[in-house]
């Protein structure tokens, strides 16, 4: 950790089985009123009678509510202006988050719009900052993003076809409730994406420019280790808690940057591969397993060491004499990680047409005097066309 730097996780974790009867007990003793329940619509919630005992735990407690369905996967701008406005017809103190990354980016969008007199979208449009939120607290059914207790919100503006993001501590939710239990019928997809994203978070922040080896790359692959070995289990044996559990908790400590502290970091990955979701409306951990294996052998001479080394430790790769072949392994060995769990890892194998490479690159929003992005390798617009280029061979 060659950097100084500043951490602060504010969230409550309630972990475990039975975590959901806890919701109106915690609020009542949070002073919550009146709650926006948010989420998707989905079979899951109605089916399973999920959201009947919400219901009846806030009635409960004393604790009215209010309830805004409809999340879509990379959710929609003109949704969370639909949630601002009821949220403030309705004079709600608290939103409920039931599910996963959509609805919670959702909530958090509604929560930070709430109390601001211009447009939500400047936060994500303008650079703009934001300091207050409504308290937003989490029922998480779909472990993955981290934004459980996350300090950024990603939302699509399907009008502008762009998909951007905010980040401020006003943004990370007050509670979180985590059974793993939620999450044993999730089809094997949803799952799969999830474990990539995690995955993915982790190399986000494990990949980076700062030499030394430390404690927090230690953990990283302790992470990456955990899901090569968990990930591909759980397609297998989908009611198995204790992978369930490792699972869940990982994607809250892959995103909240207990192994980001203290280094530079890269998100090149997400940001080529969401310009995949704004375009073609891609699941996100589809579009990161599809562009992190041609990143990573665009990139991997930046540091061929740091390569070798996740090799060996994250797919207990035997080292040779020659470095590059076994950072080159390592990148094999992660794609084949990702097809074990029906992932694709190129345009081709979502169907994703290829001539759309120039309205992507239009979208991102290179920076500073090389107009560049990614920490780890900083990429130009012709080494992004590059990685577009081999993820659709």
């Amino acid at each position: 950790m060659l950097q100084n730097f500043e951490f602060c996780v504010p969230t409550r974790f309630v972990f475990g089985k039975g975590a959901e009867h806890k919701i109106g007990e915690k609020l009542r003793i949070m002073g919550i009123k009146k709650v926006l329940i948010h989420h998707d619509n989905g079979r899951f919630l109605f089916d399973s009678g999920l959201l009947d005992g919400i219901h009846e735990d806030l009635k409960r407690h004393g604790i009215s509510y209010c309830e805004l369905g409809g999340v879509l996967p990379n959710p929609r701008l003109s949704l969370v202006y639909q949630g601002i406005e009821l949220a403030r017809d309705e004079k709600v103190d608290f939103i409920l988050a039931i599910g996963g990354g959509s609805v919670i980016d959702s909530a958090k969008a509604i929560g930070i719009g709430s109390p601001y007199s211009g447009d939500v979208w400047d936060f994500f449009s303008r650079g703009i900052h934001p300091e207050e939120s409504l308290p937003v607290g989490v029922l998480l059914t779909l472990p993955a993003t981290g934004s459980e207790s996350s300090r950024v919100t990603v939302i699509n503006n399907t009008d502008e076809k762009k998909k951007l993001l905010t980040s401020a501590d006003a943004v990370r939710p007050a509670i979180v409730f985590m059974n793993p239990e939620l999450t044993f019928s999730l089809p094997p997809f949803m799952t799969a994406c999830g474990v990539v994203d995690m995955f993915s978070h982790t190399c986000e922040r494990y990949f980076s420019p700062d030499p030394e080896i430390g404690v927090i790359d230690r953990m990283a692959e302790g992470i990456l280790k955990t899901l090569v070995k968990v990930g591909p289990d759980l397609m297998n044996d989908p009611h198995n808690y204790s992978h369930r559990a490792e699972v869940m908790w990982i994607g809250t400590i892959a995103h909240n940057d207990t192994v980001g502290v203290g280094r530079t970091q890269d998100w090149a990955t997400h940001e080529i591969g969401n310009e995949l979701s704004a375009l073609y409306d891609t699941p996100h951990g589809a579009t990161l397993s599809i562009i992190m294996g041609s990143w990573m052998r665009y990139v991997y001479k930046k540091d061929i060491g740091r390569f070798a080394r996740y090799a060996e430790e994250v797919f207990d790769v035997t080292p040779g004499s020659d470095p590059e072949k076994t950072a080159l392994l390592g990148i094999e060995r992660t794609e084949e990680f990702f097809r074990s769990m029906k992932m694709p890892t190129c345009f081709s194998d979502f169907k994703i047409p290829t001539d759309g490479i120039d309205a992507m690159l239009e979208r991102i929003a290179f920076r500073g005097e090389h107009h560049t992005i990614g920490g780890f390798a900083p990429l130009t617009p012709e080494d992004v066309r590059a990685i577009y280029e081999m993820a659709s061979r």
